[in-house]
């Protein structure tokens, strides 16, 4: 498991632009492609719930369930098997799979660097804040 950048970083606004696309503080770039599971806090009476979400095709009624922006990622990590789970100071959480044929997801840091979840499950991550280790 790997720990990333945008963790402490406060979201900034949610689109849905060729997959779902988060904008973090910091010059910082989410964007999902795949389907995904979507955990919502619980409300009131009602419990927490995972809802599976398609961001290439989000429905209208499943985009209010995205009301993370002024939230902080409190959790950012990625397994070895290219999956990336992401946890939210409101208890929000995204859980996204990797992909056989597509790129899954990809990170873009202005002053960290970029990361993605390639075909397969194969991350790639090139980061420019880090000194190189001889």
């Amino acid at each position: 498991m790997t720990h990333e950048w945008i963790e402490g970083c406060a979201v900034v606004r949610i689109m849905f632009r060729d997959g779902l696309v988060v904008n973090f503080e910091d010059d910082n770039e989410l964007v999902i492609k795949v389907p995904m599971r979507l955990t919502v806090p619980p409300v009131g009476s009602y419990p927490a719930e995972v809802v599976p979400v398609d961001p290439m095709a989000t429905r209208d009624e499943e985009r209010p369930l995205f009301d993370i922006s002024g939230t902080t990622c409190t959790r950012a990590l990625w397994n070895d098997d290219g999956s990336l789970h992401l946890e939210f100071s409101d208890a929000h959480r995204i859980d996204v799979p990797s992909d056989e044929h597509i790129t899954a997801w990809e990170l873009y840091g202005k002053y960290h660097g970029y990361v993605a979840c390639l075909p397969h499950g194969k991350v790639r991550v090139l980061r420019h804040d880090l000194l190189e280790e001889k």
